[in-house]
């Protein structure tokens, strides 16, 4: 039976995952909705072709790890033949391979439908990402209004040289527009698109992006970018360094609509930084305990503690908030110095304090292995996570330093061959958050003695606990069982997570995504690619050599980067697009 007609399909990649100890899952593709949302909103006719959702419990083997979700195979035959457009959402560096492999494929059977990318990593690496797939348009940054032009300009046949953000390949020249400006204000974009979605699916199967909750999950968004300039953090090239708040009782609106319209009562906030003004937050709670809405909400991926004190501490939790996180990176001042993390360790223990007496349950993260990491700046760790602990920390989560494309230690990283696109680094992302590190920048510590640092400190953290070590273990195996109930807690989840990916990794060796030899060979010419991307955009002076030295890097504003890579539309000559067999 063939498909009706649909301006534009939105697909979902298989979602790539492997053994590791962390809380974070997979989650409903909030960026995806958004822009399916856009699209509806002004009349545009949407097929979305969910990988993840279709085929929650499949596996198969990726790597050292899996993907969860159909086959490209699978997917390639779910493609809508009668679509005007592809558009394929690629937010992960280390899904980068998936995506380079399932556009090839799309390709191969339908090569005449126009394929378009968007997402975070195609933000970080825009040329390369046109020349090491065989995609025909790129959307970079804020992707609401770019796609939008960019659709009109398929449909009417009209050139999209004008189109901020947009870039295209045209007689085997691959072309950056300029980027397109922040929008002002984020209150007028529409609701995620839900509609199209198995939320329910996602929800059963844990695929929340958060503390798992018995009540049906949807993630929110109620801030875009963060004002800060981390050197290790890839925000600054998708958002630019600035933060923009949608208006706290509109948030509230879009909660109570997918209260009524869904169902929904627990809320994972997705925002990079949400809490940084005490009157939004203090707004936001005081109108959602205001309605009543019996919900609840959480802080999975950190926020900021500055404005968090007592006051604000018992609003977070009248108003529903179950569980957040806090980012200090490290217990080191001198690394965060170098990191450019503006955060007083005195300041974060008053506001943990506030937190814990409010009775919300509390993370806080922690990286170990950045490049200019000593022994003697770990080891400051050792007094700071008992201070976490003594201080009423539920639980710690430690990964490794990972260089994430597009951010100020990834350049100096790479300019001075640190670097190379080859497997590991397109992989070692996704195991950031393992025992042990597939990658190590770190000069003054090796892999091994990371991996004792993060035993250290984890022990270290939870011997300092009233609990304990082993009453934190025995909470912890709690989760491997639970299947209901109320609200989890950081612990149980973590030990579940590891428990089920691990065999999970280890029942998806038995099918390959795709083979040993072809796996070996679709990274051979990346490098060489990047290196002459790279190398042009300095020659013509958009971008600068960046040190070798990255404990410096604290001293370099990022704007002046950003403003050269942004504010002009230049071409890469002289790179043939390799094809994926």
């Amino acid at each position: 039976m063939s498909k009706s007609f649909s301006d534009i399909q939105l697909v979902r990649l298989p979602s790539a995952e492997c053994f590791r100890l962390a809380t974070t899952s997979i989650a409903l593709p909030l960026g995806l909705a958004y822009i399916s949302g856009s699209l509806k909103h002004h009349g545009f006719k949407v097929d979305i072709l969910d990988a993840v959702g279709e085929a929650p419990k499949k596996r198969t083997g990726y790597f050292k790890g899996y993907l969860v979700g159909l086959s490209l195979e699978e997917v390639v035959e779910k493609i809508n033949p009668n679509t005007s457009a592809i558009g394929i959402s690629v937010i992960f560096t280390h899904e980068w391979p998936v995506a380079v492999k399932l556009v090839s494929l799309i390709k191969k059977k339908f090569p005449n439908i126009p394929i378009i990318l968007g997402g975070e990593h195609i933000s970080a690496l825009p040329e390369f990402s046109l020349n090491t797939s065989s995609a025909d348009y790129i959307v970079m940054g804020e992707g609401e209004e770019t796609i939008l032009d960019l659709m009109n300009a398929i449909k009417n046949k009209s050139s999209v040289e004008n189109i901020d953000g947009v870039g295209y390949k045209r007689n085997n020249e691959v072309i950056i527009n300029t980027r397109r400006n922040r929008r002002k204000s984020i209150d007028d974009i529409p609701y995620p698109d839900w509609g199209s979605f198995d939320v329910k699916s996602y929800h059963k199967n844990r695929f929340v992006g958060g503390m798992y909750s018995a009540s049906l999950t949807i993630p929110i968004l109620a801030t875009r970018g963060c004002p800060y300039q981390c050197t290790y953090c890839s925000s600054p090239n998708m958002w630019s360094p600035l933060w923009i708040p949608r208006d706290p009782i509109g948030v509230v609106d879009e909660i109570e609509y997918n209260v009524k319209k869904l169902g929904a009562r627990n809320f994972p906030f997705q925002d990079l930084t949400a809490i940084i003004k005490k009157d939004w937050i203090k707004a936001f709670c005081e109108e959602l305990i205001k309605r009543d809405l019996k919900i609840s909400w959480q802080l999975p991926s950190g926020t900021r503690s500055e404005v968090i004190d007592n006051e604000i501490a018992v609003l977070l939790k009248k108003s529903g908030m179950t569980s957040m996180a806090y980012a200090p990176e490290s217990g080191s001042d001198e690394t965060r110095k170098m990191i450019k993390k503006q955060m007083r360790t005195d300041r974060l223990l008053d506001s943990i304090d506030a937190t814990v007496k409010a009775d919300l349950n509390l993370s806080v993260f922690l990286v170990i292995g950045f490049p200019h990491d000593l022994p003697e700046h770990l080891e400051e760790n050792k007094k700071f996570v008992e201070q976490l602990a003594k201080h009423g920390v539920t639980d710690l989560s430690i990964g490794f330093y990972m260089a994430l494309p597009g951010t100020e230690l990834f350049y100096s990283l790479y300019d001075s061959n640190k670097i190379k696109f080859n497997t590991k680094y397109f992989t070692h992302i996704l195991d950031s958050l393992s025992l042990f590190p597939s990658l190590n920048y770190c000069p003054a510590i090796s892999p091994l003695g990371l991996f004792l640092w993060k035993m250290k400190l984890y022990l270290r953290f939870y011997k300092s606990k009233r609990e304990g070590l082993f009453g934190s273990v025995a909470r912890g195996n709690e989760g491997i069982l639970s299947t209901k109930g109320g609200h989890e807690s950081k612990l149980p989840t973590a030990f579940k997570n590891a428990y089920t990916s691990m065999f999970d990794t280890l029942k998806s060796k038995r099918k390959r995504w795709i083979s040993k030899k072809e796996e070996k060979n679709m990274f051979k010419e990346w490098d060489n690619i990047y290196r002459k991307i790279r190398t042009e955009k300095i020659e013509k002076g958009l971008d600068e050599i960046s040190p070798s030295d990255t404990s410096g890097l604290y001293k370099i504003n990022v704007m002046n980067r950003l403003q050269r890579d942004h504010k002009t539309t230049w071409k890469v000559n002289g790179i043939e697009v390799p094809s994926v067999k």
